[in-house]
């Protein structure tokens, strides 16, 4: 089974995008670590359906959630902040949500359920990783990304998401193996 909740898709420069890119900030501090301003983004359009956001709009609404995410030297790797703010945006602009949390995944069923009950209740999940071991997920670690869905196959679970502007498919085994190495922090909004 395969369930997967809209995103804006985004064309520019003859390239398709699925989600917003960080890429697209015109600060280069923003360029290299605004990624949970663009997960901010991915998910505020969701809630607020707007979907076929125009590209200069969605760059706005980054911009937004850059500075309501300003990160530090070391990032935004602040989970409950990221939540926090999230939350007051969408209050900001009439919606009332609840964050719900999963900050430790002991298992990959574990991970599996939180993301099927989020995305079969229509709710988009951010997710930060902090490290992994596996090397699919390199270029993901210290990371914001937006999941959008799952897919169900006789060995395993894809997890759908977006991160930096690409469709990305990882296998719930791998993203949630249980290891001191690995620290995937996921949340979603009731």
């Amino acid at each position: 089974m395969k369930k997967e909740l809209p995103i804006m898709i985004f064309h520019k420069d003859n390239q398709e995008y699925y989600g917003g890119d960080q890429d697209w900030f015109p600060d280069e501090w923003a360029r290299r670590a605004g990624c949970a301003s663009v997960c901010a983004a991915d998910m505020a359009c969701f809630y607020e359906h707007k979907l076929d956001i125009s590209y200069l709009d969605f760059l706005e609404l980054m911009t937004k959630m850059f500075k309501l995410n300003t990160p530090g030297i070391m990032g935004f790797p602040y989970f409950y902040k990221f939540a926090k703010n999230f939350k007051k945006y969408m209050k900001y602009i009439g919606l009332d949500v609840e964050p719900v949390y999963q900050k430790i995944t002991e298992s990959p069923e574990q991970g599996v359920h939180f993301v099927k009950t989020a995305i079969d209740q229509g709710h988009p999940i951010g997710m930060l990783i902090l490290t992994h071991e596996a090397q699919i997920l390199e270029e993901e670690t210290w990371h914001w990304m937006c999941i959008t869905g799952y897919e169900e196959t006789a060995s395993d679970t894809s997890i759908i998401f977006s991160s930096c502007g690409e469709r990305v498919c990882v296998g719930a085994s791998t993203l949630f193996n249980k290891s001191h190495k690995n620290i995937v922090k996921l949340v979603t909004f009731d």
